[in-house]
């Protein structure tokens, strides 16, 4: 049985985000993936740690139903903090107002992130924006 060529990429991907190599600065994913679909709690929390930890990685994308309120809180339990990301794409996912929240520490402390991308979140309604936009100001 051998591992589908994508899912490998995204494996080296995630290595080369813990190792904080100079040279990948954005982590790009969708939902579609047997990988995302199949990662564990302990997986999200984590990734988010080696983001958090790494110093290169500008861009974070994470679209198209690789998240959702279930796994948004491992995440970013494990994401508090980073010192490198400008742009946080989290588009045409399942979240809610309850995801949202989950990003709270990550958002308060994220002091370069100048983008953060919620289009077409069909459960994020407004209580979810506006949770937002207050600690984003």
């Amino acid at each position: 049985d051998t591992m589908p060529l994508h899912d490998d990429y995204w494996l080296r991907q995630l290595q080369w985000v813990k190792d904080d190599d100079s040279e990948t600065t954005q982590l790009v994913e969708g939902g579609d993936e047997n990988y995302i679909q199949d990662m564990s709690e302990e997986g999200w929390e984590e990734l988010g740690r080696d983001i958090a930890n790494n110093t290169h990685l500008i861009i974070v994308e994470l679209c198209g139903g690789a998240l959702n309120d279930r796994n948004m809180p491992f995440l970013f339990r494990g994401l508090t903090r980073s010192t490198s990301i400008r742009k946080m794409l989290l588009h045409h996912n399942g979240l809610s107002a309850v995801g949202v929240r989950s990003m709270v520490p990550f958002l308060q402390n994220a002091n370069k992130l100048r983008l953060l991308d919620l289009d077409d979140n069909n459960n994020l309604q407004s209580e979810g924006f506006i949770a937002a936009s207050r600690i984003v100001q």
